[in-house]
C-alpha cells in the first residue's frame, strides 16, 4: 500500500498539519487500516477509493481510532488526487463518507473544502472542564453534538493554555476547542485538543472550524473570516459561513517522497 504525506495550511513542508493519503482499490479490513494509520503515525490517515469520475469514498483514521470527519486529511487527499491524470483538468472532487458528503475545489492556489455547518448551544462549562483545561476565567462556552468550545479573553490566554490531557480525555466530548478574538494578523485564533482520540493537540483542525466559523461570524457580524491555529506547527485558514455549510480554505504541500506499507505484514501483526 502506497501512501503520500501532505502538509496542510502551510506554505512549506513540515509545517501546518500533516496527513497521509492512501489511495486503495477497495477499503482493507478495519484492523488493517487502523494498524496502517498507527504505523504511519501522523495525526490522520485518509483511505480513499475511486467510486466514479471525480468522486471518492473516504474513511479517516488517527493512530488510535477511526473518526467520522477529518477536514485537513480531506484537503490533503484533494491535493494528491488533483495531481492524478484523471483529475488534471477537474476543478471539484466529491468525497463520500458514512457521515457526510464533502466537496473539495481548487481556488487560487488553495484547496477549498465545503462541509456541513455545526449547530452550537451556549451552555455553562461542564463540570471539570475548566480545571482540565487549566483555565479559571472564560468569556463563553458552547457545545455541539461532539465538541465543546470555550472562548477566552485574549489570544495570549489561548496560547498559554496547558491542559491536563488525562482529565480532558475523561470529558464526554470528542474534542475541546479554545478560542479568542485576534488582535492582529487574523480575526480569531484557536487551539484544539483530542486526547480521547490519541491526539493531544491537533495542529490545525478543520472540523473545529465548522463550529468556529458560525460562532465568530455571529460575534463579528460578517461571514468571511481569517483564522490562526496557535499550535506548535501553526496554521492559517480562511473560513466562509453560510446558512447550512462552511467553507474552509487552506494551502496543502505534497511532500516529494511516498511511503509504502505491506498489508500482508500488517495483517500478520494482528493478534
Amino acid at each position: 500500500m502506497h501512501y503520500y504525506l501532505v502538509d496542510t495550511f502551510t506554505g512549506g513542508r513540515y509545517r501546518g498539519n500533516p496527513a497521509a493519503v492512501a489511495e486503495v482499490p477497495a477499503f482493507p479490513d478495519d484492523h488493517r487500516m487502523q494498524d496502517a494509520a498507527h504505523q504511519i503515525g501522523v495525526p490522520t490517515t485518509a483511505f480513499v477509493v475511486l467510486a466514479a469520475a471525480g468522486e471518492y469514498q473516504v474513511r479517516w483514521f488517527t493512530p488510535y481510532a477511526e473518526i467520522n470527519l477529518c477536514g485537513h486529511a480531506t484537503i490533503a487527499s484533494a491535493r494528491h488526487l488533483f495531481t492524478q491524470p484523471g483529475n488534471a483538468t477537474r476543478r471539484r472532487l466529491r468525497f463520500v463518507s458514512g457521515h457526510s458528503v464533502l466537496y473539495a475545489e481548487r481556488e487560487r492556489d488553495l484547496i477549498a473544502l465545503d462541509l456541513p455547518r455545526a449547530a452550537l448551544t451556549v451552555s455553562a462549562p461542564p463540570p471539570g472542564l475548566l480545571a482540565a483545561l487549566g483555565v479559571s476565567r472564560i468569556v463563553a462556552c458552547a457545545t455541539s453534538s461532539d465538541d465543546v468550545l470555550v472562548e477566552l479573553a485574549s489570544a495570549e490566554a489561548v496560547a498559554a493554555v496547558s491542559p491536563d490531557f488525562a482529565a480532558l480525555a475523561r470529558q464526554p466530548f470528542r474534542g475541546h476547542i479554545v478560542t479568542a478574538r485576534a488582535t492582529a494578523d487574523a480575526d480569531f485564533v484557536s487551539r484544539t485538543f483530542f486526547p480521547a482520540l490519541g491526539v493531544n493537540e491537533d495542529q490545525v483542525c478543520v472540523s473545529a472550524h465548522t463550529k468556529l466559523a458560525p460562532y465568530w461570524a455571529e460575534r463579528l457580524g460578517r461571514p468571511a473570516l481569517s483564522a490562526l491555529q496557535l499550535s506548535e506547527r501553526g496554521g492559517r485558514l480562511e473560513v466562509e459561513d453560510s446558512a447550512d455549510r462552511v467553507r474552509v480554505l487552506g494551502s496543502a504541500v505534497l511532500r516529494a517522497a511516498a511511503g509504502q506499507l505491506a498489508l500482508d505484514a500488517i495483517t500478520a501483526s494482528q493478534p
